[in-house]
């Protein structure tokens, strides 16, 4: 049975049926009858339109149609609605081969993509919304595209030692960098990837619970032991309650989960931002620099969207200009997007390197920070 999603502003008009995805054609920005086109087109492939990942997929699409029309393109963009039945997934993208489009974009679930990859279903050029588990089985057509917190991690460890920290000379003695991690699934992933990241660069640092009892050993660890930094995998709520007991000398880093948004607006995010004062994160440049240009050539969403969700609307505006390149065999190729610096190099890897914008909370607001990539 498909899985359909409730739009919160429909841009094309979709439909789902069983074993073969009905796809049409979507509406010109002037609301005329689009009129449906062969070949070359690119197949948008999202989940239905019910169910929990509705707003997900609606945000998606949506920044996916702002960046068509802000490239001016001819090209035909086909939905296709997906469900949890991977032979279907397949027949689609079979189906989308047989009509000649270019390029698909999608799945965006990580269960469908490694469905794809394990079962060799890649039948025609595709840019995945999502990692697959094992990268060595992608085939040469595929790249692969998403907003994944293990990887902002990583990006976070070098910028923090490579910018932040000084680096030891010889090999480490001992911890001088707290890993501190929540309970959630997401904070366990991140914190695992700070782990792994710190270790690859000579790093042995110390993995630290973030409940009430560990976090009163580690106020008096401070007393005793000499810290350089923590690495915060917490959201921004957790980590306020968490920065009062770490000494201001102390370097913090997290990810963009720490970004409370706009605080001119909100009381609340306000607060947060004046108590993570000090902290700094990565985001994409599309929260943190509106004014960049690469960010204002592209509309912002009709109706405001939650931070997630925003995200994912960025996302999709990327993933198009993504599928634009892809479409063109280009194998290599770079483009200043507003999620961050792409990099494509199929030669080196499946996965499309994204490099976000550096940022820390001083006196209760977000600045951006220029460093090296």
């Amino acid at each position: 049975m498909c899985v359909r999603l409730a739009a919160l502003a429909v841009l094309a008009s979709v439909a789902c049926n069983v074993g073969a995805q009905t796809v049409v054609a979507p509406q010109p920005a002037s609301g005329n009858a689009a009129t449906p086109a062969t070949a070359p087109a690119i197949a948008l492939l999202l989940p239905g339109q019910q169910g929990i990942f509705a707003a997900v997929a609606e945000a998606v699409r949506q920044g996916f149609f702002a960046a068509h029309r802000a490239a001016g393109s001819s090209a035909a963009i086909q939905v296709i609605e997906t469900d949890d039945d991977f032979e279907q997934l397949a027949a689609a993208l079979a189906a989308a081969r047989d009509r000649g489009v270019s390029v698909a974009v999608g799945p965006l679930r990580r269960d469908a993509v490694n469905a794809i990859v394990e079962g060799g279903r890649a039948v025609l050029p595709l840019v995945t919304l999502n990692f697959p588990e094992r990268d060595a089985a992608a085939p040469p057509t595929m790249i692969a595209f998403g907003l994944s917190a293990e990887a902002e991690a990583e990006r976070v460890v070098q910028l923090a030692l490579s910018s932040f920290i000084n680096m030891r000379p010889g090999a480490s003695t001992g911890a001088r960098i707290i890993v501190l991690a929540g309970t959630s699934p997401l904070d366990r992933r991140i914190a695992q990837a700070y782990v792994n990241a710190l270790r690859s660069a000579g790093e042995v640092p110390l993995t630290v619970d973030a409940t009430p009892a560990a976090l009163s050993r580690l106020t008096r660890q401070f007393e005793t032991g000499t810290y350089d930094a923590i690495f915060l995998a917490l959201g921004a709520r957790e980590a306020s309650l968490v920065r009062p007991r770490i000494p201001r000398g102390v370097a913090l880093f997290g990810t963009s989960l720490l970004n409370v948004g706009d605080s001119a607006g909100s009381p609340a995010a306000s607060a947060l931002a004046f108590d993570l004062e000090g902290v700094r994160f990565v985001d994409m440049p599309w929260l943190l620099q509106p004014d960049h240009p690469a960010v204002m050539v592209y509309p912002q969403p009709a109706r405001p969207l939650t931070l997630e969700n925003a995200r994912l609307y960025a996302l999709g505006i990327d993933a198009y200009r993504v599928a634009h390149e892809w479409t063109k065999g280009e194998l290599r190729f770079e483009i200043d997007g507003v999620t961050g610096r792409l990099r494509v190099d199929r030669s080196q890897s499946v996965r499309v390197e994204r490099i976000p914008t550096s940022a820390i909370y001083r006196n209760g607001v977000i600045e951006r920070e220029e460093v090296a990539r």
